[in-house]
C-alpha cells in the first residue's frame, strides 16, 4: 500500500489551489464518521474499554487493563482514518474526500462515537468488582482458595501485584522475629493482618496504627509490604486522617478506589485523628470522589488503613465504633545501630514472591479464625484508648456510676465537665455532643423528677464544678 500522506500531496497537487476555501465533500456512506468508528471497534472491541465518569479509556495488556496515558486511542483512531483515506486515494477518489477522512476532526468523531459504544463502554463499579482476585504477573489468585489460574480479560481489573507469589521468605521471618521478639503470636497478627489486606472485603472494619519509636523495624515492615501489594497499594498524604482546618480535595479519595491497602506514616505530635472521616472510610459506605476536572462518582472503599507513627495522635472520643476499629501494633523493639542493615530492603526483594505467597497464607488463616488480636495488640490497643478517653477518665474521676436511683441534670454534668476539661487541658465541646457520648455509655436521658429538666439516669457527680465539693467526702 502506498503511504497515505504522498498519495494526498499528489492528488492534491491536481486539487484547488492552496490558499483556496476549503468546499464540502459528499461523503458516501462507509466512510462517514459512523461507518468509522464501527470500523474502529470491530477491530478493538476485544482490548479496549472506556469509562465516562473517569474521562479514560483502558486498554488490555495480556495481564490488565492499563490506563492508556498516551492517547493511545487516538492513534488507533487515526490508523483506521489513515486506512480509509488510503482506500480512496488508490481507488483514484476524490482528494479532498480521502484528506477530510485523514483529518483530525475525524479522528475526534471516531473517537468519541466509539466511546458510546456498548462494546467499549463500562460502568465504574464494573472495575475491581471481585474482592477475592488478587491479580500478579503470574496469574490471578483466588484468595477464597489460594490457587493461581490464567488472565482473564472479563475479570475487569486493573491493578496487579509486584510480583507472583511463590517460594520461601527466612529472611523476612528472621526480620520479624527480631522487631517482635519472638512472640509467634503478634508474627501470626501480622500475616493475618497483611493477608486481610489482600482482599477487597473490609468486613472487620479495622484500622491498624503501627506505633513505635524510630529504629524499630516498621517502616521497612510497611514499605516492604507497599512495594509488593503494586498497584493494591496507595501511599495516602497523613493530612486525609488527622483533622485540619481546611477540606480534603475528592480527587485524594480518588485516588484510593481499587486500592485494598491505604499506607500512612509519618504521624506528628500535637496532631489529632479526624474521628468522623476514619470510622466513614472503614465504615463500608460509598465514598464520592473525582478525578480532575472529572464529574464524580460513587465507589464502595475495598481498602484497609494501614498507617504508621513515632506519635500517637489524640482522640476526643472513644466510643464503640472507635474501639471496634482501632487495633495498636506495637513495635516496642530499638534495634540497636550496630545491628541495623542498612540493605535489608535491597536483601528483601528477592524474597518478595515468598513473602507473597506467606501473606496468601495469611488470608487463608484469616478466613478461618479472623484477625483474632493476639494479647499484645489488645493490651496496647487498651492502653491506648484509655489514655485517650476523656470522658472516660471524668466520670472516673468526678463521679459515681451503677447506681439507677442515682440522677443528675444535664447542666450539672456538663459545668463539671468543662471545669475538669479546662484543668486537664481536654476539648470541651457542645453540651450536645457531650450528651451524645454519655448516650452512647448507655446511661439513659430522662426529665429530672423534682425540676423536670434535662438530665440522666444511673449517674451521681461526686465533685461540682460550682463549689468544688467532693461529695466522696460529705
Amino acid at each position: 500500500m502506498a503511504d497515505v500522506h504522498d498519495l494526498l500531496d499528489e492528488m492534491m497537487k491536481r486539487g484547488r489551489p492552496a490558499n483556496a476555501p476549503a468546499e464540502a465533500v459528499d461523503r458516501p456512506i462507509e466512510y462517514a464518521d459512523e461507518s468509522l468508528a464501527l470500523r474502529f471497534t470491530a477491530a478493538h472491541a476485544d482490548d479496549m474499554r472506556y469509562v465516562h465518569l473517569w474521562g479514560r479509556w483502558l486498554r488490555w495488556d495480556g495481564q490488565r487493563w492499563r490506563t492508556d496515558e498516551t492517547l493511545e486511542v487516538y492513534d488507533l483512531a487515526r490508523a483506521v482514518a489513515r486506512a480509509a483515506s488510503a482506500e480512496i486515494c488508490e481507488g483514484g477518489g476524490n482528494a479532498k474526500l480521502a484528506s477530510t477522512v485523514a483529518s483530525a476532526k475525524t479522528v475526534n468523531a471516531i473517537v468519541g462515537l466509539a466511546r458510546a459504544d456498548r462494546r467499549h463502554a463500562t460502568r465504574t463499579e464494573d472495575w475491581d468488582a471481585d474482592p477475592w482476585l488478587l491479580n500478579t504477573p503470574g496469574g490471578t489468585v483466588d484468595l477464597r482458595t489460594g490457587k493461581l489460574r490464567p488472565h482473564e480479560r472479563d475479570d475487569l481489573i486493573t491493578k496487579i501485584t509486584a510480583v507472583a507469589p511463590g517460594g520461601g521468605c527466612p529472611l523476612w521471618l528472621a526480620f520479624l522475629d527480631r522487631v517482635f521478639e519472638g512472640d509467634a503470636d503478634l508474627i501470626g497478627f501480622a500475616r493475618r493482618m497483611l493477608g486481610y489486606s489482600l482482599t477487597g472485603s473490609i468486613r472487620d472494619h479495622a484500622l491498624f496504627f503501627l506505633y513505635g519509636t524510630g529504629g524499630n523495624g516498621k517502616g521497612v515492615f510497611l514499605n516492604t509490604w507497599h512495594k509488593i501489594l503494586g498497584d493494591y497499594s496507595c501511599i495516602a498524604s497523613m493530612e486525609t486522617f488527622v483533622a485540619s482546618k481546611s477540606e480534603r480535595h475528592p480527587t485524594d479519595l480518588a485516588m484510593l478506589r481499587g486500592a485494598r491497602a491505604v499506607i500512612a506514616q509519618e504521624t506528628e505530635e500535637g496532631q489529632r485523628w479526624a474521628e468522623s472521616r476514619i470510622k466513614a472510610l472503614t465504615g463500608g459506605d460509598a465514598i464520592s470522589a473525582r478525578f480532575m476536572r472529572q464529574d464524580f462518582f460513587t465507589f464502595e472503599p475495598a481498602f484497609k488503613l494501614i498507617i504508621a507513627g513515632n506519635h500517637k495522635p489524640s482522640l476526643r472520643n472513644v466510643d464503640e465504633a472507635v474501639r471496634r476499629r482501632f487495633n495498636l501494633v506495637p513495635f516496642t523493639v530499638t534495634i540497636p545501630k550496630a545491628e541495623r542493615d542498612q540493605n535489608l530492603p535491597e536483601k528483601l526483594v528477592a524474597e518478595w514472591p515468598g513473602i507473597l505467597a506467606w501473606a496468601i497464607e495469611g488470608c487463608l488463616e484469616w478466613q478461618r479464625i479472623g484477625l483474632a488480636p493476639p494479647p499484645a495488640v489488645l493490651d496496647a490497643t487498651e492502653e491506648y484508648l484509655a489514655d485517650e478517653d476523656a470522658i472516660g477518665r471524668f466520670l472516673d474521676e468526678r463521679c459515681a456510676t451503677g447506681d439507677l436511683f442515682a440522677i443528675e441534670e444535664v447542666q450539672d454534668l456538663f459545668a463539671s465537665w468543662r471545669d475538669w476539661c479546662a484543668t486537664t487541658g481536654e476539648y470541651a465541646g457542645t453540651v450536645r455532643r457531650f450528651s451524645q457520648n454519655l448516650e452512647a455509655r448507655h446511661f439513659a436521658r430522662e426529665r429530672h423528677p423534682v425540676s423536670r429538666r434535662k438530665a440522666f439516669r444511673g449517674i451521681r457527680l461526686t465533685v461540682r464544678a460550682a463549689t468544688g465539693t467532693d461529695f466522696n467526702d460529705a
